[in-house]
């Protein structure tokens, strides 16, 4: 990682006064043959390596736009001069920068003249848009950001976006807020914000973000989060304030994704588990849309149950098989079989089929286990046979139809799906608390 010399980001920032809102025009900017918004950019195992300095960056995908999952570190002011002076580190200390990255100014994080700081820069030719983000990448708009958010607030199932794109870790604690989950691998860290004053908005409490969109000569929009809200905020922010860059991927650019991107952090997402206790074994419980489910597949003995090719060890990594009558007699006191519409309402929640398998076992990719479901794939039973261990999953719900009953069907590839079933076959058995 390149190291930061404090020196080098001694606040350079002017209180400029009264700004000029007088002037439209835009500074004469020349073009940059440096620049390059069509790039092939490379992503391998998760991440991307700017080839200015060397930093890697991880990458995600939300919706359909590829971001660094981390804040820009890029500070070369000799071979980008409009950082000089235009940058800094949350409390001037250089370590900051290491965790933070710089805060820029509206105009180094644009890579534009600092004239510009109290001038309207106008109407930017595209290449103007990447700043100071490496090829193929771009400083995001408003638009960027609200389609992040957009993509977020569908699939968090009502979690605020703030909360959901925050850091686990480096936030103050709030008395009314949750923390953040970081459900999303987009990392949002308490980096503070310099103020045009050579004051500090606090680490641990916010993090400034910049859009390329230009409000008025002196102001520019970006979008905030705080320790005490759950929501992300938009704004608009003094030029000269210093806040963070996060890189989107620029719509001219290709990608090229060699190996998958970093899920590292579903492991760290602070499921709020509870247990119950069943024949003396405990099980985790987890919260989904005002449900409580039990996080492991049954593994209570009855008649008409199976253990995947009668092996015990099946039985306690995946749950025991049952079948539709079994199924019905085995939830212990004040829990059952859910519905198909309470089956159904599950993952209809989760808008990509990823998020209700678990992290491993499943054939080819795993799932994200987004919401601590932590759904195995642990196949099927039927006349005698075992079927689809690794490639598929079956719950039981409490609705027959004459000789099937409904099951929630989970595949390693596809949407899932209410389907009936005949009720002598072996399926999984999830309860809900009553």
């Amino acid at each position: 990682m390149k190291k930061f010399v404090v020196g080098l980001f001694a606040i350079g920032f002017a209180v400029t006064g009264c700004l000029d809102d007088s002037s439209d025009e835009a500074l004469n900017i020349h073009e940059n043959d440096d620049k390059d918004l069509y790039a092939s950019v490379v992503v391998k195992d998760g991440y991307f390596t700017d080839s200015r300095d060397k930093n890697k960056y991880k990458i995600v995908k939300i919706g359909d736009l590829y971001w660094f999952a981390e804040n820009l570190r890029y500070a070369d002011s000799s071979e980008t001069p409009n950082l000089k002076k235009n940058i800094g580190c949350l409390d001037n200390k250089s370590k900051n920068c290491e965790k933070y990255g710089p805060l820029y100014t509206w105009t180094a994080a644009m890579d534009l003249d600092d004239s510009l700081t109290t001038k309207k820069a106008g109407t930017l030719r595209d290449w103007q848009f990447q700043g100071v983000c490496p090829n193929g990448w771009v400083i995001p708009s408003e638009k960027d950001w609200n389609k992040l958010l957009e993509a977020v607030e569908i699939a968090n199932g009502n979690e605020g976006s703030g909360t959901s794109l925050k850091a686990v870790s480096s936030w103050d604690e709030s008395e009314t807020v949750s923390g953040g989950t970081n459900r999303f691998g987009f990392n949002v860290l308490a980096g503070g914000r310099l103020n045009n004053d050579g004051n500090f908005q606090s680490g641990g409490k916010y993090a400034y973000f910049w859009t390329s969109d230009e409000n008025d000569a002196g102001t520019a929009k970006g979008f905030s989060f705080h320790y005490d809200k759950d929501v992300a905020s938009k704004g608009e922010y003094y030029k000269d304030h210093g806040m963070s860059v996060r890189c989107v991927l620029s719509q001219k650019a290709s990608i090229k994704v060699d190996g998958d991107l970093d899920s590292s952090y579903i492991a760290e997402i602070p499921f709020d588990y509870g247990s119950v206790t069943v024949d003396g074994k405990q099980y985790k419980t987890v919260k989904i849309n005002n449900l409580t489910w039990m996080a492991e597949n049954l593994d209570v003995k009855a008649d008409d149950s199976w253990c995947y090719n009668n092996e015990d060890a099946s039985c306690k990594k995946f749950g025991r098989l049952y079948s539709w009558d079994a199924a019905q007699t085995v939830c212990p006191e004040g829990w059952k079989l859910p519905s198909k519409e309470q089956l159904g309402s599950l993952y209809l929640y989760h808008t990509d089929y990823r998020y209700l398998r678990s992290t491993e076992e499943w054939r080819s990719k795993d799932g994200l286990n987004f919401w601590g479901f932590d759904l195995l794939p642990a196949g099927g039973y039927k006349n005698g046979d075992f079927f689809d261990k690794t490639s598929s999953a079956y719950l039981w719900s409490s609705d027959a139809n004459g000789s099937e009953a409904y099951a929630l069907f989970v595949n390693y590839y596809d949407t899932p799906a209410i389907k009936s079933f005949d009720k002598k076959a072996g399926y999984s058995v999830r309860c809900i608390e009553e």
